[in-house]
């Protein structure tokens, strides 16, 4: 994306990365400030990037000081505004998105918050389709990345609920669907659009597709080890290093007994945190302050 728009930061940091052919690793956290999580700075990301995440390219390129308040509150409107906020998934996708983003240099093609006819309505699919310029012998290549996020408490169930998930999205019948849907919303001026609708297009071989499709795999959940610590020692990281590769391994044990209906390859992203319920409580009660101060 070009123009006056810069990503914005952000708080998470690696804990540690792995790369592998069949099932790579990257694990987050937002570390610790003043003796505690910092899920506050957490949430002010959350808002700070409600921007990259659902505004057109074109708006993205425009954004400046002048219309940057009326823009990202065009942003936040979309978010939801439901009082039933616990159960919703939008902080999942949009973690998602603001990781993929920052730390694998991707880029949206399209955000599921276009399918949404309403700020409230649920979308199913995939949580996130980004591309990433891959480097190849002969250059770059585009790659699709198709994410599955899983906004839990508990790794165990968000894994079995996410394998679940790729068993049905990855069948022929259901891609088929999901890439002529994206193929739609793909916006005509996109850099990438000519590309991405030849790949997803009904006479490419989802054999030859899937040469050069990643699912990255999001999981969250609450830590003990994070809870047990008041700051980002040494210590700490080493010993929360440790427990996200067992949990990375524990994540391919499980994937080999699942009989997937096609070969992928996946991007594990872990990301632990003290408590889920303080993020999000602490996000909605900023998003729906945004969405009163602006009128929306």
């Amino acid at each position: 994306m070009s123009g006056s728009y810069d990503k914005p930061e952000t708080v998470l940091s690696v804990i540690t990365q792995e790369i592998h052919d069949e099932v790579s690793l990257l694990a987050v956290c937002a570390g610790h400030e003043d003796k505690s999580w910092r899920y506050s700075a957490l949430a002010q990301d959350l808002l700070q990037w409600s921007a990259d995440w659902i505004l057109t390219h074109e708006e993205l390129q425009g954004f400046n000081s002048g219309n940057g308040f009326a823009l990202l509150s065009k942003a936040l409107s979309r978010v939801y505004t439901s009082p039933k906020y616990e159960g919703r998934g939008e902080v999942g996708e949009l973690l998602l998105h603001i990781i993929l983003r920052k730390f694998l240099n991707s880029e949206r093609a399209i955000s599921r918050i276009f399918f949404k006819d309403a700020p409230n309505m649920t979308v199913n699919g995939f949580d996130a389709v980004h591309i990433v310029a891959a480097e190849v012998p002969d250059g770059e290549e585009l790659e699709l990345w198709l994410g599955e996020s899983k906004f839990y408490v508990d790794s165990y169930s968000a894994v079995g609920a996410v394998l679940k998930e790729l068993q049905e999205h990855l069948a022929t019948g259901y891609l088929r669907t999901e890439f002529a849907a994206i193929s739609d919303k793909i916006p005509s001026n996109w850099t990438h659009a000519d590309a991405i609708k030849r790949l997803l297009a009904r006479e490419a071989s989802l054999d030859e597709v899937f040469e050069r499709v990643v699912v990255p795999v999001f999981v969250t959940f609450d830590s003990s080890i994070l809870a047990a610590h008041d700051t980002s020692s040494k210590a700490y990281k080493d010993e929360m290093a440790e427990h996200m590769k067992s949990e990375w391994a524990s994540f391919r044990r499980r994937l080999n007994n699942v009989d997937l209906p096609r070969e992928v390859r996946v991007h594990l992203i872990l990301l632990p945190m003290a408590t889920k319920k303080k993020l999000i409580d602490t996000f909605d009660e900023r998003l729906k302050a945004w969405q009163a101060l602006s009128g929306v």
